[in-house]
């Protein structure tokens, strides 16, 4: 438990970084565009990570469960390392193409007031930088140097929110919002420079594809798959649903919600996914090491994720003042279920990471499918009952479901 907490110090350090700077662009935009500017930057950031999952959640994930432990030097090593590389490439061109074959439905919202070709040619090169930084910070991950991924997340961070800051009142705001992805540029030099001086970039030797190593890491590429299209690309659709029958403004409210839960939110997934996820991933075949781990991170967080999230409901309306402006006030109302939403989704999250660490594949796609029908067979009818908030309140609903779930299923591991 020591060394969690001192893990825990590097990981709050990079997420500190990420959020003042997720801060200062959400209150940069918002006071430049309103409601409406914050539900563009909303959309955008979906579409990057939408882009992005299976790259970042799926190969880079696997990556990190088979490369701990392991040497650069070691032959496993550099199979898993070119291997991975090799389904960053194919992922990014499928990617490329369905989007671009879809192009209306991800990119009309942002192609409106700007040139469409040079848009998307700095899009696209914008998400090549992003995983190029993603995996190289993976290979950090792997090795415990959270040190080092602290540096690539304070530069990213400091060179994101400055770059909006320069160029906010020169350019059309869909041309702002590519900055985002611009600063990953300066970010990938630095952890080439980084990886490179510290020994942890493996001989470039081609030995062909080994096959069995290709499937380790396509096992997770299939949940990530899953979680691409039952999450990320449901969270579009419904963005996408709310624009077009509540319009930029309500939606821009709801998103503002969103957004402030987003901050903390990326604590804890920062914290999850630096220090606790890597740890379960090693302890995956000592059952009662794993247990004992588990119980005692589960006990921990989950009265802070309360307190937290208490504190920060009572302090609503200062907040959305201060991270916003008093323009967002009317929306304070949809706070009540997504902050409890919130609750449920985190307090579930430390025990469905199990599924991932012990590369439960199957059972992983089906939670996360059923899960996306439930929420939007929820969603449909509460929107429908109840207007805007509904949308609050599907979002607690289901995650409430999710978190019992995960309470019987991983039973034997905390009570």
């Amino acid at each position: 438990m020591l060394s969690f907490l001192k893990s825990s110090f590097w990981s709050l350090l990079s997420v500190g970084s990420r959020t003042v700077s997720a801060l200062i662009i959400n209150k940069i935009i918002a006071g430049q565009f309103g409601p409406q500017g914050i539900t563009l930057l909303s959309h955008f950031q979906n579409l990057v990570t939408l882009a992005t999952t299976i790259p970042i959640e799926g190969i880079n994930v696997g990556l990190v469960t088979y490369l701990a432990g392991k040497e650069p030097n070691s032959t496993n090593y550099r199979r898993y390392y070119m291997a991975g590389i090799f389904w960053q490439v194919l992922v990014f061109f499928v990617v490329t193409g369905i989007i671009l074959s879809q192009q209306h439905f991800y990119l009309g919202t942002f192609l409106q007031q700007v040139n469409p070709v040079s848009w998307g040619i700095f899009f696209f090169l914008g998400l090549v930088f992003f995983l190029v930084t993603a995996y190289l910070q993976t290979l950090m991950l792997a090795r415990q140097e959270l040190r080092a991924y602290t540096i690539l997340i304070f530069v990213s961070s400091v060179c994101s929110a400055l770059f909006i800051w320069l160029f906010l009142r020169e350019i059309p705001l869909a041309s702002i919002l590519l900055l985002y992805l611009a600063s990953q540029g300066v970010t990938a030099v630095v952890a080439l420079i980084i990886a490179a001086r510290k020994g942890w970039l493996p001989a470039w030797t081609w030995e062909g594809l080994n096959k069995p190593i290709l499937r380790d890491i396509g096992k997770f590429i299939l949940m990530a798959l899953t979680l691409a299209i039952c999450s990320k690309l449901v969270n579009f659709y419904v963005r996408d649903l709310m624009i077009k029958r509540f319009d930029l403004y309500q939606t821009g409210l709801w998103q503002a919600m969103v957004k402030l839960s987003d901050n903390y939110t990326m604590l804890f997934t920062s914290l999850i996914s630096m220090v606790y996820y890597p740890r379960v991933a090693a302890l995956v075949q000592q059952p009662e090491a794993l247990r004992r781990y588990v119980r005692q991170v589960f006990f921990i967080l989950v009265p802070a994720i309360a307190a937290g999230l208490l504190l920060f409901y009572g302090l609503q309306r200062w907040f959305i003042i201060l991270l916003f402006n008093p323009d967002f006030l009317p929306g304070a109302y949809l706070l009540d279920y997504q902050v409890l939403g919130d609750f449920f989704k985190m307090s579930a999250w430390i025990l469905s990471y199990l599924m991932m660490a012990q590369a439960r594949t199957g059972l992983y796609i089906l939670v996360q499918v059923v899960a996306a029908g439930l929420y939007l067979l929820i969603l449909f009818w509460l929107v429908n009952k109840y207007g805007l908030p509904g949308v609050t309140m599907a979002h607690c609903v289901s995650f409430g479901l999710f978190l019992v779930f995960n309470l019987i299923f991983f039973r034997k591991l905390i009570f």
